[in-house]
């Protein structure tokens, strides 16, 4: 079986190793000319911790990265939340990571495994041929293969040309974000959001790596550009919602936008003949990062998709089951993911009272603050039950 693998994200990366290991022909298809990490800080959740620990990285990534252990939450002030994961027995903390340090070191894996790359490729979708299903690109096939695994983000091109979208939605709002230096650890093992008066606005910060931290300032999408440019203005806004951080304010030196969109598809696979195309990560299933899970489902993803295509030469088969081992997982946190984003981000201004008012009460409510930990953990299909690596270990 050949196999290519359109984008060296961490989805994309993982999949090579694991592909790799099991001594399938495996090829990466990278538009970058010099792949690097994009983006603010991961909230990297147990069940991600589980898969980076089955290829041996879990123990590195620990070692630059700094344990989350708490979600402390205000509202103009007062604390509506503060959660840690040691109200679910037997839960691990999250990491916050540096999204260069993890890139780095699956790059890093996926070269010592000799694993093909092709970069400075942009893709532009996917076709079946007689020879198997062709890479496509602007000047031309790249080349058949036997199955092509998207890995190419929320904007999928490869997802795109199978056409098996039934959902994809820009959301309204996104965020700008920076990357600072904490070098005191004000930061400590908290996230940590500062909410305002409506459902618009808040601050976040994020541990990340040893001596960093990540921050997030919530904007309606056609803010984006014009707040990033007048950094002096954001701080002075800003600083009623950053509670004992406002300190890091003064470090931001540049505001970068992130945008995130809602994409549901019918089928995660096509397949044509005895080759296919599938869908990995954002590719198959964006969501606002509100959670914090996405990597950690895109890293199951990788996982439940390699274990089927090493444990059946059947390559329709193989697919069928990588889709429904993902199907309940994927759902749970779409759906929550969906729910969760009035009270945060959107227009729908009077639901901040309620949400400032319940929250407190619901959290100290016996029984609660597991379900939620649980939730966070990354690996729920409802709330009471747990997805599991497909190998039962």
């Amino acid at each position: 079986m050949r196999i290519a693998i359109v984008g060296l994200g961490t989805s994309g990366a993982t999949l090579a190793c694991l592909l790799a290991d099991a001594g399938i022909d495996v090829t990466v298809v990278e538009q970058a000319d010099d792949p690097r990490p994009v983006g603010a800080g991961l909230w990297l959740q147990e069940l991600g911790q589980q898969v980076l620990d089955r290829l041996d990285l879990l123990t590195p990534l620990r070692a630059v990265s700094r344990p989350v252990r708490r979600v402390h939450m205000t509202a103009r002030g007062r604390t509506i939340v503060d959660l840690g994961y040691d109200a679910l027995p037997g839960s691990k903390p999250a990491l916050g990571v540096r999204r260069g340090d993890l890139f780095a070191l699956l790059l890093s894996e996926v070269r010592r495994r000799g694993v093909p790359l092709r970069l400075g490729v942009p893709v532009t979708g996917v076709r079946p041929t007689p020879s198997g299903i062709a890479v496509e690109t602007a000047h031309g096939d790249l080349g058949s293969f036997d199955l092509v695994v998207g890995a190419d983000g929320s904007r999928s091109a490869v997802r795109r040309s199978m056409n098996v979208t039934s959902r994809d939605r820009p959301y309204a709002y996104g965020a700008l974000w920076a990357v600072v230096e904490d070098p005191d650890g004000s930061s400590t093992d908290t996230l940590f959001q500062g909410l305002g008066a409506d459902t618009s606005t808040y601050l976040g910060v994020l541990p990340t790596g040893r001596s960093s931290a990540s921050l997030f300032w919530s904007v309606h999408t056609r803010d984006l550009q014009v707040r990033a440019g007048d950094l002096d203005a954001w701080r002075a806004v800003a600083a009623p919602y950053a509670g004992p951080h406002t300190g890091l304010l003064d470090r931001v030196t540049e505001l970068l936008p992130a945008s995130y969109r809602d994409v549901v598809v019918r089928s995660p696979f096509r397949v044509e003949g005895r080759c296919g195309a599938v869908l990995v990560g954002d590719s198959a299933h964006a969501m606002s990062p509100q959670l914090g899970v996405g990597t950690s489902l895109a890293l199951a993803d990788a996982w439940t998709l390699g274990h089927a295509l090493a444990g059946d030469a059947d390559l329709p088969r193989a697919l069928a089951t990588y889709a429904r081992r993902r199907a309940a997982h994927v759902r749970w946190y779409q759906w929550t993911t969906r729910l969760m984003m009035p009270a945060f981000q959107s227009d729908l201004h009077p639901v901040a009272w309620p949400r400032d008012h319940l929250a407190r009460p619901l959290t100290r409510t016996p029984g609660v603050a597991p379900v939620l930990v649980g939730v966070l953990c990354g690996d729920r299909t409802t709330p009471f039950t747990r997805w599991h690596l497909p190998d039962g270990a």
